[in-house]
């Protein structure tokens, strides 16, 4: 079981409210995670929160970094103060009101539960900050990493979690000023914040409604729609139908993993997907662009063209230089489960419980991509619905898509049911194409378990699915940040 005391090791919060807060974010990070005698453990998810002490200024976006110091740094905390400071004056912070708007805000909090006090020097450094215990928009965060961290200097030495519920608990009359006066810190999906792809790095907030990934295979043989997009101006067209009927995301894909697919090369592979995403962003169509692909020099080719996230339903495992791409890139990528390749895994479809078993797998893939490098807030997990599963395994995860979205937390769940075989089975349809009902039925369920995203041939169908689903079962309208 995870250390979860954070004994000796630091922790650092970012946040910011001016322009483009996702990727001032992902280049504080990039800055922190190259100063010498620094490693990244893990970050937690975002969060976006209402301004506190100021509150006219926009929300904020906040995130918490576990960092493990040599022995150099514990002895010079002063030291890393000044760095994190240049890192802020880097990226473009400037003089202003206090704890009002800034383009980025890095500050230590904790360093294990030592006890530091230095009144003296340019950059005064308090250790534990000296009130994050009244700051959701730090406990939040943090709480992911570190719950049972007790604070060395407030009475009863209380633990974060504890800290936590005290906060949560109290009424609005009782809430400290660092408390959120009027919400809690929501956790966002990043739709975009690399430092490629969209413009500006788009925001979703979290559990508001179901996002639609659209298929957009530009391969000769996908199982269901292979041709219909190998031409980049029909791929572009179908592209601006998806858009029109309520597509978030366009999965990219330019090799059928369809089980008993040949593998196709890195090389042809690249030339399938790049024209295209170099011409929906071309084309200015503002839209959230996934690369379905298990190769790494086929995920940097697709993003320096324009996409922004890293679909690879082999959870980095097929290609060793994936997670470390996809952490030098800033990219999103969301890991599935797999056994196998697309030419062995039917073979290797047993499980003693396949729930349990996916849910373990993805959590150390998961695990695997933040030892890379990857933030925990670009990571998403899919239980490869259709790869390396029975008829039966493919129930049994929807029927249990609730648990794997409990047990997955705090990373977003993605299914992608569409036109699969089981759905046939049960339809007693052959043609792929005329499986609709059964696909508004998955992502029905999909929706009511509390998914984040379903992956869907026909968009518009269910993008009208998902929306009523959310009326029902997500009552909040959603917004995007």
């Amino acid at each position: 079981m995870a250390d979860t005391s954070g004994a000796d090791l630091c922790y650092v919060a970012l946040g910011g409210n001016v322009g483009d807060r996702l990727r001032f974010l992902s280049r504080g990070l990039r800055a922190l995670v190259q100063l010498k005698g620094v490693r990244l453990l893990r970050t937690s998810s975002l969060y976006s929160t209402v301004a506190q002490y100021v509150t006219d200024q926009p929300p904020f976006l906040n995130a918490v970094v576990e960092l493990e110091l040599d022995s150099q740094r514990h002895s010079d905390l002063q030291g890393l103060m000044t760095d994190l400071k240049g890192i802020e004056d880097d990226i473009g912070r400037t003089p202003g009101l206090r704890r009002g708007p800034r383009v980025i805000d890095l500050d230590i909090v904790a360093v294990g539960e030592r006890s530091l006090n230095i009144a003296e020097g340019r950059y005064p450094l308090q250790v534990p900050h000296a009130v994050m215990h009244e700051r959701d928009f730090v406990l939040v965060p943090m709480a992911e990493l570190c719950p049972d961290w007790r604070h060395p200097v407030l009475p009863e030495r209380p633990r974060l979690k504890d800290l936590l519920e005290g906060l949560r608990a109290a009424g609005a009359s009782d809430r400290p000023p660092g408390a959120s006066p009027d919400g809690w810190p929501l956790q966002v999906v990043p739709g975009a914040g690399g430092f490629f792809g969209r413009k500006e790095g788009i925001l979703w907030r979290r559990g508001e409604q179901t996002l639609i990934m659209g298929i957009l295979n530009v391969t000769p043989d996908s199982f269901s729609d292979g041709g219909d997009n190998f031409k980049t101006e029909d791929a572009v067209k179908t592209a601006k139908a998806m858009i029109a009927a309520g597509a978030h995301i366009l999965d990219v894909g330019g090799e059928s993993t369809r089980p008993g697919s040949a593998e196709v090369a890195a090389v042809e592979e690249a030339e399938r997907v790049v024209p295209v995403i170099r011409s929906i962003r071309e084309a200015g169509l503002d839209v959230t662009i996934s690369v379905d692909t298990r190769k790494a020099s086929v995920a940097r080719a697709a993003i320096e063209a324009g996409a922004d996230w890293i679909n690879d339903v082999s959870g980095g495992e097929f290609d060793p230089d994936m997670l470390r791409e996809a952490a030098e890139l800033m990219a999103p990528i969301i890991l599935m489960h797999m056994k196998g390749t697309p030419q062995t895994m039917t073979s290797l479809a047993s499980y003693d419980c396949v729930v349990t078993e996916v849910a373990d797998h993805l959590m150390a893939r998961r695990s695997a991509a933040e030892r890379a490098g990857v933030p925990r807030w670009n990571v998403a997990l899919d239980p490869g619905v259709g790869f390396a599963k029975t008829f039966e395994h493919n129930l049994l995860l929807l029927r249990h898509c609730g648990d794997l979205v409990s047990r997955l937390q705090p990373s977003p769940l993605l299914v992608g049911a569409s036109r699969k075989r089981f759905l046939g089975t049960i339809l007693d349809e052959p043609d792929a194409k005329k499986r609709v009902f059964g696909n508004a039925a998955t992502t029905a369920i999909a929706a009511a378990a509390g998914a984040d995203m379903v992956r869907v041939h026909e968009v518009k169908e269910m993008a009208q699915t998902a929306r009523v689903c959310d009326r029902v079962y997500r009552p909040s309208p959603p917004a995007r940040l």
